[in-house]
C-alpha cells in the first residue's frame, strides 16, 4: 500500500478541521435555536442530542475510511443505489406531500404519529422519509449488483 502524498495529508488534514467546523456551527445552530424558542429540553435531551452527535461523526469516519479501501464496483454499486433508488423514495416521501396537504385543518394525524405529541408527528415524518430513501436505496443497490453482477 502506497503512502499518502503530503497533498493528500494536508486535504485530510483540511477535511478534518471542516467536518469539525460543521458540527461545531450546527450545535452552536442548535443552541441558539433553543435560546430563542427558550426551549427546555432537559438534561435527557441533551445527553440524547450529544450521543448522537457523537455517533454520527463516528460513523462519517468510519464510512470515509471504507470508502477509500472499497473498489471501484462496490463504489459504483451504492452511488448507483443512493442516486437513483435514494431519489426515488425521496420522490415518494415527496408524493405523500400533496395529499397531506389537501386535508381538512380538522383532520388529525396524531394515531399514525410513532411518538407523542408534535414532536412525535415531525419525527414521524423524519422517519418517513429517511425509511423511505433507505429502502430505495437498497432497490437501486441490488439492482445494480443483480444487472452487473460478478
Amino acid at each position: 500500500m502506497t503512502q499518502p502524498s503530503i497533498a493528500g495529508k494536508a486535504r485530510a488534514h483540511r477535511s478534518r478541521i471542516l467536518l469539525l467546523l460543521t458540527f461545531f456551527g450546527a450545535g452552536a445552530g442548535v443552541a441558539v435555536a433553543l435560546l430563542a424558542l427558550e426551549m427546555d429540553i432537559g438534561l435527557a435531551g441533551l445527553i440524547f442530542a450529544v450521543v448522537g452527535i457523537v455517533l454520527a461523526t463516528l460513523s462519517l469516519i468510519a464510512a470515509a475510511r471504507w470508502w477509500g479501501l472499497a473498489d471501484e464496483a462496490v463504489k459504483e454499486a451504492h452511488k448507483t443505489g443512493w442516486y437513483w433508488g435514494g431519489s426515488g423514495g425521496l420522490g415518494l416521501a415527496a408524493g405523500l406531500l400533496g395529499p397531506l396537504l389537501t386535508l381538512q385543518p380538522d383532520v388529525s394525524l396524531r394515531r399514525f404519529a410513532l411518538f407523542p405529541g408534535d414532536a412525535g408527528l415531525i419525527a414521524t415524518g423524519v422517519a418517513l422519509t429517511i425509511g423511505l430513501a433507505f429502502a430505495g436505496y437498497l432497490v437501486g443497490w441490488a439492482g445494480w449488483w443483480i444487472l452487473r453482477g460478478r
